[in-house]
């Protein structure tokens, strides 16, 4: 058996925990996934041509895509150097990696990268597709949405003013408004309200008589609850469970809140109790109402802010594309570090013994790791030998990196280059289209507080007639 400390470690625990997986699996959006370019997304079945035409037709070039992909060395084919290289692409090795930046996660749609000076163009090359009744878009860039953790803030805010226990009130909303900053959507915002409310109901009956019981039997807390729970499964499923670690975290301040106010408890000889115990007519007072009118106006508002920001013209695609500025957990996706270290083996392979040839393709190299070769030169006094030597150091990533600019096809490497040092690719969840599923979900939300304020009116209406 744990004790009350031991439990209320363990609870305290979860709590952080939750606040981890919830900054660890955000998703923040960016005002684009990829520094000078966007992604045009075709829909794999489309054959490769149709779509070269139409990007042909609409006059757009510069386009990193899979199909224009070689052997990223600046040397002539029949080299050993490509030559090896182009033999040896195992399904491990970096050149079959980077085919992850052509697909979206779940290989429905084939990815093309779009320099922003050719958008124009690419948006037209989608027209001509989408005539053909090809499924094809191009990635909707979207800043980060603040009005929507601003909306919770002032929602938790307003509570909080109305709130008996304020303090205790302001510990259960840190975790879901933490959320709404971490996963800024509209549904999920309205989700957020409903738990908000059902966890001001709850400080509403905090520390009377038979306070947890009543809480884990209610049916308006539990069903607020619930409801917020569903709202957030329907708008993703990656986005209800990283909400049910919301709840389960939020569940968890409440136990260390209330241990804790045991333990104070005890250290006194007489504690006052209130009289009344908890109650459902302390979810019928004049507070209670205003804060249920508030939830279902700011779940309206939050309705309003999509309906003028949301684009309804064609159905909404949730995709999770390759981002530089994924905002999570970075995804099996290779770097420029995985490129240089490709680099090296391809310069070195032609020159290594066999017998370790298998070894140094498996181990990473290491700062100093150099490799001497005989290389033979014809001049006027003959075939003459040197010996040429390549050393891995900062030196070897400086040039490797520099000669991605004298590739003669648009190379994924120049995409990633143009991103800076210090970029980590991951999947970022995008909505190309947008806002009706959305739109949907939201009117349920704000359909829950509405029935329950009515059914309120409906009480103290048939009270004053008795």
């Amino acid at each position: 058996m744990h004790s009350p400390l031991n439990k209320m470690f363990i609870a305290t625990g979860i709590s952080v925990a939750s606040v981890i997986i919830i900054f660890l699996f955000r998703f923040i959006p960016s005002d684009s996934l990829w520094k000078g370019y966007r992604i045009m997304y075709v829909s794999t079945g489309c054959d490769s041509s149709r779509i070269e035409n139409a990007m042909e037709k609409a006059g757009c070039k510069g386009v990193i895509d899979l199909a224009s992909q070689h052997v990223p060395l600046p040397l002539r084919a029949d080299t050993p150097e490509v030559s090896l290289a182009s033999a040896a692409q195992d399904k491990n090795g970096y050149l079959s990696r980077r085919a992850a930046y052509f697909f979206d996660k779940e290989k429905k749609y084939q990815l093309y990268y779009i320099p922003d000076s050719e958008v124009d163009k690419a948006e037209n090359a989608v027209l001509l597709l989408q005539k053909k009744g090809i499924s094809a878009g191009i990635h909707t860039q979207t800043g980060y949405p603040w009005l929507i953790p601003v909306v919770c803030l002032l929602f938790a805010v307003l509570l909080d003013i109305l709130a008996v226990n304020r303090v205790i009130f302001i510990c259960f909303s840190v975790i879901p408004v933490f959320f709404s900053i971490c996963e800024p959507s509209y549904s999920g915002a309205s989700a957020v309200c409903l738990l908000l409310y059902a966890l001001f109901l709850v400080q509403q009956v905090w520390n009377r008589k038979n306070a947890l019981s009543f809480i884990l039997t209610n049916i308006t807390v539990l069903f607020f609850t619930a409801s917020s729970l569903v709202i957030a499964i329907m708008t993703s499923l990656r986005y209800g469970l990283i909400f049910a670690a919301v709840v389960t975290g939020t569940a968890a301040v409440m136990y260390v809140l209330l241990q804790a106010g045991r333990k104070k408890n005890k250290k006194y000889s007489f504690v006052p109790v209130m009289i009344s115990v908890a109650d459902a007519t302390l979810f019928k007072t004049k507070k209670a109402k205003h804060g249920l009118a508030a939830c279902a106006v700011f779940i309206i508002l939050l309705t309003s802010i999509l309906l003028f920001s949301a684009d309804f013209s064609h159905p909404s695609t949730r995709m999770q594309l390759p981002s530089a500025r994924a905002g999570g957990i970075v995804d099996s996706f290779p770097s420029l570090d995985d490129y240089v270290v490709w680099c090296w083996k391809a310069k070195t392979a032609p020159y290594r013994s066999l017998n370790s040839f298998e070894k140094t393709e498996t181990e990473k190299p290491k700062d100093g790791d150099t490799v001497v070769f005989p290389q033979y030169a014809e001049n006027k006094n003959g075939i003459t030998e040197s010996d040429v030597s390549l050393r891995f150091d900062s030196l070897f990533r400086k040039d490797m990196l520099a000669q991605i600019d004298n590739l003669n096809f648009p190379a994924v490497e120049k995409l990633l280059k143009k991103q800076g040092k210090f970029f980590h690719a991951g999947y970022a969840v995008s909505l190309s289209g947008g806002g009706t599923m959305y739109l949907v979900l939201m009117i349920i939300s704000f359909f829950i507080p509405l029935f329950f304020f009515t059914n309120m009116l409906l009480d103290d209406r048939w009270s004053k007639n008795r």
